[in-house]
């Protein structure tokens, strides 16, 4: 969260971080198996699979509400600087619950859970994509104020942030379930072959 609160261009923190996680992906599972991807250290984990399509799908669950943000800010004076990242209340405290340092865990909602029991396949490549998307996204809202732009939450529309908050969540929650997916493979009971 701090890199975030000591940026001076939050956009372009969000970008380098969320590229940062994309590496991270690709170093985790590029040279796995599908069988290894969707190995599962017990029923009730998640595979390397599952970690990545929860957050692809989760990201994705975000476009209609980031895109009906970015239209509501284009019709507002734009900033001739990138305002530094505050935390809204709510977004604040949801950064910090999702953020890989947090040891709470914060069941995932039943529209952002990947299938439970079957194979997934190319999830590298769908959570590769959705941030793609998602860094696209970032870049074209250089010139709004994204502290003031305010969306709603996808999971229940009475929770509200800002886009700037949704942006952090984002990678924040993505550094998160990197290190879970990193952790499955580390496991020593873990397919090696």
């Amino acid at each position: 969260m701090k890199q975030f609160l000591d940026s001076s261009d939050l956009l372009n923190t969000v970008v380098s971080e969320s590229e940062r996680n994309t590496e991270t992906a690709r170093a985790v599972a590029s040279d796995l198996t599908e069988v290894q991807l969707n190995w599962k250290p017990a029923p009730e984990q998640w595979s390397i699979a599952q970690c990545l399509e929860h957050l692809a799908i989760s990201t994705n669950g975000f476009d209609k509400y980031f895109q009906l943000a970015l239209e509501r800010a284009r019709t507002k004076p734009s900033v001739a600087s990138p305002p530094p990242y505050k935390p809204s209340m709510m977004g604040g405290w949801l950064a910090k619950y999702v953020a890989p340092a947090s040891p709470r865990k914060l069941p995932a909602p039943k529209i952002f859970r990947p299938p439970a029991g079957s194979s997934i396949d190319k999830s590298l490549d769908l959570f590769v994509g959705a941030q793609t998307k998602f860094i696209d996204f970032v870049k074209r809202c250089a010139g709004i104020d994204y502290n003031k732009t305010r969306l709603r939450s996808p999971v229940t529309p009475l929770m509200r942030y800002s886009l700037a908050d949704a942006f952090v969540i984002t990678v924040l929650h993505g550094q998160r379930h990197l290190g879970q997916a990193r952790r499955v493979r580390e496991m020593p009971q873990f397919p090696r072959s």
